[in-house]
């Protein structure tokens, strides 16, 4: 009987997964890229050490799938998909998914490190699975610099909100209450909190069946969220909208929009949404072109001010591996972007955030200068704006380290020029 409830729960659990809590891209065995301004960093301390950093190896042991599916033919691996099967392989041995498996029938709890396979393969994590190891001892806290000053910004009290969550959205309810939305394993979904401005939050309830939430109030007033889910039709991941209750606890009317993430495809980013100047509205997601690629920007267009029909967008906004894209402005003539760095070249490359500015929204000037302390890990930003130099951010971070680690939220405030 114990082992066909813990079975139950990963039945359920895999078929109402929809796509990951963390947009961390599997690790690849990706070329060095030259121009980034991080890596010249390092490159330059590299010749002052008169040494090299060497990249970790990439896993040169691939999980073999077939293996581990013959010995658990019921287990979590037999309900992904061929695509999510594959990154998972890359990035674990089949020792070690056996060992997961077993553990999920017998004890209904994983390791933090088999956890990670989900969330680096866009994948939730088992709601009502335990972890059976603490973070390791190794991590270092959050808080390592309250201030961050650049030479055109300064991020300023930098803390943890001391929950753990991923993918967060920020959105103004008014002048004293924020509405906090964020992937969570605590309520097995997305988590949403109302909160005041100094984001002490009370979840109000949860969405499930989806993931990487924004929303945007179109021109005639109405609550429209951008997400990912699984289209039960092309059996693939798709960028969705529906809309949303004032509350943002319901939502009707789930129409996809027809981008959906390709078999082949690992990463592929996190849809931002954003009302433009003219009332149409622009969805950004990243896009790789192949497994040993960095990640690309793109973006689509809806053709009418309802958000629901889109056209892509030609080109790319940005390349080189930026990734966690967000707006947080749009007006005529000024948009101002965050976003952060792909995870691949950690721990010598931490994910750090980034800033960029724009006049159209589609050719983005990125200031190639990290915006957070290279000490720690920094993602998945959002904003809203307090003023016209003041923004309110809020995040996802985790230790900059290789293997397990948490990952917390945090809130910190940007200061423009």
């Amino acid at each position: 009987m114990k082992k066909s409830i813990k079975i139950g729960i990963i039945l359920l659990f895999l078929l109402q997964a929809c796509s990951g809590e963390e947009n961390i891209e599997s690790p690849v065995n990706s070329p060095q890229v030259l121009e980034n301004p991080v890596e010249n960093e390092i490159i330059e301390n590299e010749v002052q050490e008169k040494e090299q950093l060497s990249k970790p190896e990439a896993n040169t042991e691939m999980a073999d799938i077939k293996e581990v599916l013959k010995e658990f033919p019921q287990g979590a691996l037999s309900f992904l998909a061929d695509n999510e099967k594959q990154c998972i392989s890359e990035i674990s041995t089949t020792e070690s998914l056996k060992s997961m498996e077993k553990s999920l029938m017998e004890e209904g709890a994983i390791l933090q490190e088999h956890m990670d396979y989900f969330t680096s393969c866009n994948l939730p994590g088992p709601p009502g699975i335990g972890i059976k190891e603490a973070t390791s001892s190794n991590d270092t806290e959050i808080v390592q610099e309250t201030y961050y000053a650049t030479s055109f910004a300064s991020v300023e009290n930098i803390r943890s909100l001391d929950e753990d969550g991923v993918s967060p959205h920020l959105e103004k309810v008014d002048d004293k209450t924020l509405r906090l939305f964020y992937s969570s394993i605590e309520v097995k979904g997305i988590a949403v909190s109302l909160c005041d401005y100094e984001l002490k939050c009370e979840i109000q309830g949860a969405l499930e069946r989806m993931s990487d939430l924004t929303i945007i109030k179109t021109l005639a007033g109405v609550r429209r969220g951008y997400y990912v889910a699984l289209n039960p039709q092309t059996k693939q991941k798709d960028i969705f909208t529906a809309v949303f209750s004032e509350d943002g606890l319901s939502y009707s009317n789930e129409t996809p929009l027809g981008f959906p993430v390709d078999q082949n495809e690992i990463a592929w980013g996190v849809p931002d949404a954003v009302l433009m100047p003219n009332g149409l509205v622009r969805v950004y997601w990243v896009y790789t072109e192949d497994k040993t690629s960095d990640e690309k920007l793109v973006s689509a267009t809806s053709k009418t001010t309802k958000g629901i029909e889109f056209a892509m967008d030609p080109g790319y906004r940005l390349e080189n591996g930026y990734v966690d894209f967000e707006v947080i402005r749009a007006v005529e003539g000024d948009w101002k972007a965050l976003m952060s760095y792909t995870p691949h070249y950690m721990p010598e490359i931490p994910q750090s955030l980034f800033y960029a500015k724009s006049k159209d929204g589609l050719k983005w000037d990125l200031i190639e200068e990290r915006i957070t302390p290279k000490g720690y890990s920094y993602f998945d930003p959002t904003a809203i704006q307090i003023d016209d130099k003041n923004f309110l951010v809020v995040g996802s971070a985790a230790p900059n380290t290789l293997g397990a680690r948490e990952h917390v939220l945090f809130a910190a405030e940007l200061v423009l020029p």
